[in-house]
């Protein structure tokens, strides 16, 4: 469907009262929206469930997602830290997935009838068939990555943002796999070994995330931020040089991969 047709679509389910409360039609098909409590507490910066998270216990079980995004419950609570915050993760599903939803303790969103959220979010997400052949591509490189993969490597990494002027650059790092685990990172900027590794992946992992992102639906994807319409890069042998995805829902989450001077050891 063309894309002014979408968001024509789009404004005057907005216009409505039964859109939100109830099933609506997304691009001729019967979609819900269902959220589950993402169990953030005031005052704390750590615990609460991501967006990521909860996509996920959906897409496990092969739920198409069109939509992922944070929002409120629309209650009052304590205003006070340690308090109960209103946050939640809402996505959109297919009616038919209701059932499944529910059984892993999603609950429509429609009862809750003053919740806060983005009732255009469908509409600003990459299209479907852009997002199946970013997939295809994603599936087919790692078919070729797992052909020529080794279990000792190394291979120097940056992943940086878009969206988030103030943030700290983060440095260009070597990584090095050992048995198909990280065993150093090492940061080349301030030439130093870091001690906390656990953000930092192996190619297989960072197949995974890439993956699991693209069936979250973001709002962009492709190359980088200023060629969004070109494929993202691979190398011959399937790791992935470049790759950009804004998932949409946050500050700080339009991130740029880049991989180069990859080594077998």
């Amino acid at each position: 469907m063309p894309k002014n047709s979408r968001i024509t679509i789009g404004l005057l389910c907005l216009s409505l009262t039964a859109c939100n409360e109830n099933i609506f039609d997304f691009e001729g098909e019967q979609h819900v929206r269902v959220y589950q409590d993402d169990q953030a507490i005031s005052c704390e910066d750590t615990g609460a469930v991501s967006v990521k998270t909860h996509g996920k216990l959906l897409i496990d079980e092969d739920i198409e997602l069109h939509c992922s995004q944070k929002g409120d419950d629309g209650m009052s609570y304590t205003e006070s830290c340690g308090s109960q915050t209103g946050s939640i993760n809402i996505f959109t599903i297919h009616d038919k997935d209701l059932g499944t939803a529910e059984s892993l303790g999603f609950s429509r969103l429609s009862t809750l009838p003053d919740a806060q959220f983005d009732a255009k979010c469908e509409y600003k997400v990459i299209s479907d068939s852009k997002k199946y052949a970013l997939i295809n591509q994603l599936d087919e490189q790692h078919s070729i990555w797992q052909a020529n993969k080794t279990a000792n490597y190394q291979f120097q990494f940056n992943m940086s943002y878009s969206d988030c002027p103030t943030f700290v650059p983060t440095p260009i790092v070597t990584i090095t796999v050992n048995n198909d685990a990280i065993n150093t990172v090492y940061d080349i900027n301030n030439d130093t070994f870091l001690s906390n590794i656990s953000q930092y992946m192996t190619i297989d992992e960072l197949y995974s995330e890439l993956k699991l992102q693209l069936q979250l639906t973001p709002i962009e994807a492709g190359l980088n931020v200023n060629e969004q319409n070109k494929l993202p890069k691979f190398s011959n042998t399937g790791i992935p040089e470049q790759y950009y995805i804004n998932a949409g829902r946050e500050e700080c989450d339009a991130a740029n991969y880049t991989i180069s001077d990859f080594v077998i050891l």
